[in-house]
């Protein structure tokens, strides 16, 4: 066989030789990436919760994690990964956790994640896992499911509450007058965003002609403020009347402009691709008789969206901000998102100004 001339050997080994130490660097490289971490063990300090907003500060739980008879010398990146029982972490809520290997959450944490899950004041049964990689892995944004492992579950029942925001003065308003003995200690109140002036609330009046003045407080001493022309309000002024007669409406106040105004609710309907066709008109919730500012409706919806709308029209529209997590209703925003058909109880809450809540719970057969 005839040989190749040294110098062209020599070359060929200059060109090629590289070419098969880099191959075999990304082989090795590919292995280590993808080689099994070790199981984690996840422990938790308690398994039954109710959770009380009085203790919004306090520790509610403490997760902790450890690998099982073997030690990890590679970065480790952590996630929580919180579930309803019955979903199986098909829509897990995430809480990263860095490379921390232990998380404690304050009850206020702890009510404001599984509020995703869980309706506000129901219990439910919860499942954790720690999903871990490693952080070269994550740095990368994980390029497949070889690179992300879990840890087993584990169980937790837990109940929520309803958060109440607090308002103090001068962030309030009440409304004395002649459908409640014009008292203003009892007075219902509408609320503003500190800072803004700009007041709200909804207010079920029991009588057909009701009048009313604002008061910046609980007491006749606090500033008071009447009627001083057109939707004009201000100090020594006459008392502010309803004409649409007897029902709940939505009054709004700004004091930016010294103006208010009133509209009546007739009636709270839903709207969108989850809810079935009526015709123009929308199916209306049922308004509870205890209580004129809540509402509620059990309807089968199919898998789309919803918006509340008063009075069968976009004059006040409701849905909920991207990404729709905190059960609480805003104006002409995004809709409520129906992941899954079925048959709900739908509940629109207005009796706590500046608290508003919505609940749209599927029921199981």
């Amino acid at each position: 066989m005839k040989k190749l001339p040294h110098h062209l050997l020599l070359i060929t080994c200059m060109f090629v030789a590289p070419f098969l130490f880099c191959k075999k660097q990304v082989d090795y490289a590919k292995l280590v990436e993808h080689n099994h971490l070790p199981s984690l063990s996840l422990n938790v300090s308690s398994s039954n919760i109710a959770l009380y907003q009085a203790n919004a500060n306090q520790n509610a739980i403490r997760f902790d994690w450890g690998y099982r008879g073997e030690n990890v010398t590679d970065a480790v990146y952590y996630v929580l990964e919180f579930s309803l029982k019955q979903d199986q972490f098909a829509f897990p809520v995430e809480l990263p956790v860095g490379n921390s290997m232990s998380v404690t959450l304050a009850v206020e944490q702890l009510n404001e994640l599984l509020l995703r899950m869980i309706e506000p004041g129901d219990a439910d049964d919860i499942a954790v896992r720690i999903k871990y990689m490693r952080q070269v892995s994550y740095n990368q944004k994980v390029a497949s499911n070889e690179e992300i492992f879990y840890s087993d579950q584990i169980l937790l029942k837990v109940t929520t509450y309803r958060p109440i925001i607090t308002y103090a003065s001068p962030n309030f308003l009440t409304l004395p007058g002649n459908y409640q003995s014009w008292n203003p200690l009892l007075a219902p109140k509408i609320v503003s965003k500190p800072g803004m002036n700009e007041f709200e609330g909804y207010v079920y009046f029991p009588i057909e002609y009701p009048q009313f003045l604002f008061v910046s407080g609980n007491l006749w001493s606090d500033f008071v403020f009447g009627h001083i022309g057109h939707n004009m309000f201000g100090v020594n002024g006459t008392s502010l009347s309803i004409f649409g007669g007897k029902g709940t409406y939505l009054i709004r106040a700004s004091r930016n402009t010294n103006t208010w105004s009133y509209t009546k609710v007739y009636s709270w309907g839903l709207n969108g691709s989850a809810v079935p066709s009526n015709g123009e008109q929308d199916p209306e919730l049922t308004q509870d008789p205890t209580n004129r500012c809540i509402w509620t409706l059990n309807i089968n919806l199919a898998e789309g969206d919803l918006f509340f709308r008063a009075n069968n029209n976009n004059d006040i529209k409701m849905g909920n901000l991207w990404p729709g997590t905190d059960h609480i209703p805003d104006y002409n925003s995004d809709p409520i998102h129906i992941g899954k058909a079925g048959n709900y109880t739908i509940e629109l809450d207005l009796s706590f100004p500046g608290n508003y809540m919505f609940h749209v719970h599927r029921n199981l057969k």
